[in-house]
């Protein structure tokens, strides 16, 4: 998976990745023009929690932003307009670089 994460090499050695998705109109109807940062912040929040976790268990993790957006939606059988990727996260044993 390390080319979808634009060379992210960490990214293709995880143990698991975990892809959070978006529904807008979900939110829409309720937060109107808001939604969208709503939806942010709450994979932000979400993102945040799965470090707690990690850091609990002795592994490592590091959230994705940067990725192709087209691969992960058709990988996951997406329609990239009324559901999309809008966050990923690798999750594996911590490697020391040299």
């Amino acid at each position: 998976m390390i080319k979808p994460a634009f060379g992210q090499i960490f990214a293709g050695h995880s143990a698991v990745t975990f892809i959070w998705t978006a529904i807008p109109y979900r939110m829409e109807w309720r937060y109107g023009l808001d939604s969208h940062k709503i939806i942010a912040m709450d994979a932000g929040h979400v993102g945040q929690n799965l470090y707690l976790a990690c850091e609990a268990i002795g592994a490592g993790t590091c959230t994705i932003g940067a990725y192709d957006q087209k691969y992960f939606d058709e990988l996951l059988r997406l329609d990239g307009e009324e559901e999309f990727v809008i966050y990923s996260a690798p999750v594996g044993e911590i490697q020391a670089h040299k």
